[in-house]
């Protein structure tokens, strides 16, 4: 329990809301690295939607970068505030994003000839299929193929759940990690207050001997090694 006690203060849970964030920040560099240069992820994804692929790829670069910056004012104490300031751009920024995308790809495939061809691409997907079962002399070839767009019918649904999955835990993660550096800046800026008192204590106190001469650096330690010395030559 003191374990558990220990891992869930603020300050712990800071640095793990951190370590997560720079996993984001990889994963997201990681995708938009494929967006631009791996044929298999923006082909498809370029030719049927282009304004939202080029929008995509840079919204993710950016965001990537961003959350390395974040991750690197975390570790700036006295940063806090524009680290919560940043954590809230972030979110805004992917509200505007999601909003746009969600708009502009229901408008996309309503009106666009690429949504029409798309849809075209699914129903013959669903006709090669029984064709390909068809297929005798060719079999060894065509039935891996039948085999591959099954599986991917199959599986496709899982990426939607996964991102919704990822999405989810981000969200939480930045309202954790904004409440998170708004009450460590309270929690600094108090102690900091606080400690200003005590110096003023102590020097108040300093400047009310008035009557007393400044002692020199180092005087006690003088004068014991001179009692120590008279009382060797004494004795």
């Amino acid at each position: 329990m003191a374990c558990a006690r220990g891992l869930c203060t603020a300050d712990k849970v800071f640095i793990f809301i951190n370590i997560a964030f720079a996993m984001y920040s990889g994963a997201m560099l990681a995708t938009a690295a494929r967006l631009a240069w791996d044929p298999s992820t923006y082909t498809w994804f370029r030719f049927l939607c282009a304004a939202q692929y080029r929008v995509s790829c840079a919204y993710v670069l950016a965001a990537g970068v961003w959350l390395c910056a974040l991750v690197y004012l975390a570790a700036a104490t006295r940063c806090l505030r524009l680290y919560a300031a940043g954590v809230a751009c972030l979110v805004a920024s992917e509200v505007a994003y999601g909003a746009w995308m969600a708009a502009s790809l229901a408008a996309w495939w309503r009106s666009a000839p690429e949504a029409e061809l798309a849809r075209h691409g699914m129903d013959v997907m669903h006709d090669l299929k029984p064709a390909l079962l068809a297929i005798d002399r060719y079999r060894d070839v065509a039935r891996p193929l039948y085999d591959m767009i099954e599986e991917v019918e199959r599986e496709a649904p899982n990426n939607a759940f996964v991102i919704i999955v990822f999405g989810v835990l981000g969200a939480v993660l930045q309202v954790a990690a904004f409440i998170m550096a708004v009450r460590l800046a309270r929690r600094a800026r108090g102690s900091s207050a606080g400690s200003l008192p005590e110096k003023a204590c102590a020097v108040a106190d300093e400047d009310s001997d008035t009557g007393a001469p400044t002692a020199p650096p180092g005087w006690r330690k003088r004068a014991n090694l001179g009692m120590y010395t008279i009382l060797d030559k004494i004795f």
